[in-house]
């Protein structure tokens, strides 16, 4: 039976909503995403959004054997994708 080697990084989808929506509030926001770990958090800012996914990683990994429950090293990387389309970017 072969090993399998823990991942150094866990990727997080990072979408940004301008707020018209139906049901929001006319203001933009932030949202990451994991559905590996069960994470979902966000943020009116990029900023706070940060500072959210920081508490959130902590409370969705922190006391967790990693290795043995996603195959994830302990404090792994972090990476956010986020998807643009091309005009958003300017």
């Amino acid at each position: 039976m072969s090993e399998t080697i823990p991942r150094q990084t866990l990727t997080i989808l990072v979408e940004y909503f301008d707020g018209s929506d139906e049901g929001d509030d006319g203001l933009p926001y932030y949202v990451a995403t994991n559905d590996e770990i069960g994470l979902v958090t966000d943020g009116r800012t990029f900023e706070e959004l940060r500072a959210n996914l920081a508490d959130a990683l902590d409370a969705c990994l922190g006391d967790l054997d990693t290795v043995a429950e996603y195959n994830l090293v302990a404090n792994p990387r972090v990476e956010l994708r986020m998807p643009l389309a091309y005009g958003e970017i300017a």
